[in-house]
C-alpha cells in the first residue's frame, strides 16, 4: 500500500514527466499524442484537438485528479 510521501513522489513525477513533454511539444510545434503516455490506449481526435499538448487519456487523467485532489 502507498503511503502518502510515495503518492507524493508519484504526482510530482508525473507531473515534472507532463511538463517536460508540453516543453518537447512547444519547442517542437507538434501537437498532441495520439497514445496515452500512461497506458498506452489511443486518445480519441476530438480530446487531441481540443486539448493541446494532451498526453493523458480520460480515463488516465480522471484517476489523476481523483487520486491528488480528494
Amino acid at each position: 500500500m502507498m503511503d502518502e510521501i510515495d503518492r507524493d513522489q508519484e504526482f510530482n513525477e508525473l507531473q515534472l514527466e507532463n511538463m517536460i513533454a508540453r516543453s518537447r511539444i512547444a519547442a517542437s510545434g507538434s501537437s498532441s499524442l495520439y497514445f496515452c503516455r500512461k497506458c498506452g490506449e489511443a486518445i480519441p481526435e476530438k480530446r487531441r484537438l481540443l486539448i493541446s499538448g494532451v498526453s493523458l487519456c480520460i480515463e488516465c487523467q480522471t484517476e489523476l485528479e481523483r487520486k491528488y485532489h480528494v
